[in-house]
């Protein structure tokens, strides 16, 4: 330190405690958007059930159940970051039902080039995210998944297919639109 000046101007000061701010404010909001937490480790999965509202539910039953395993760090690459089973338990006029048995979260690979790959969902996501899914039918359209990570940690997915508006039109082409909440289990969900 030389004589008759101080080490820092209060200026210099300021600008050094505003730089250490907004660096700590920097990690957490790269913290906050670490998406590896949402990952599922072997032998757990997120688990949950469609929404019961009929507002939020077309062409599925409320009975229907969820679960997804998700490798997060893989959502913006190339390959599939997961997989999503249902199941619906069979009735005294219906079998049980798998709509999905293990099918890939399918990359579509042009949205990462699109803005529509950076939508927003509301508060309370971290992040959201499209992909295309094929049903356990061969024959039957292919639907959309919308991925929602939660900030409580949760997953929350989005089933979309427009379908065929014909009354008469096979199970597998008919419009469907389902949103399910997910969280976080060990085990495979019961089924």
């Amino acid at each position: 330190m030389r004589a008759g000046r101080p080490w820092k101007t209060g200026k210099q000061a300021r600008r050094g405690i505003l730089f250490a701010q907004l660096l700590v404010a920097g990690a957490t909001l790269a913290g906050c958007n670490d998406v590896a937490r949402f990952s599922t480790h072997p032998h757990e999965a997120y688990c949950g059930a469609i929404t019961l509202g009929s507002p939020f539910r077309e062409g599925m039953s409320p009975r229907v159940q969820m679960r997804l395993t998700l490798d997060a760090t893989r959502l913006d690459g190339d390959e599939s970051p997961g997989r999503l089973w249902t199941f619906e338990a069979a009735t005294q006029t219906r079998p049980e039902r798998r709509l999905f048995d293990g099918a890939e979260l399918r990359p579509i690979r042009p949205l990462a080039h699109d803005p529509l790959s950076q939508f927003e969902m509301g508060d309370g996501r971290v992040r959201n995210t499209l992909f295309a899914v094929s049903p356990s039918e061969p024959l039957a359209e292919a639907m959309l998944a919308f991925l929602s990570l939660r900030s409580d940690g949760g997953v929350e997915v989005r089933l979309v297919r427009a379908g065929s508006e014909d009354p008469d039109a096979d199970e597998g082409r008919r419009p469907i639109f389902g949103m399910f909440s997910l969280v976080r289990r060990e085990g495979e969900c019961g089924f």
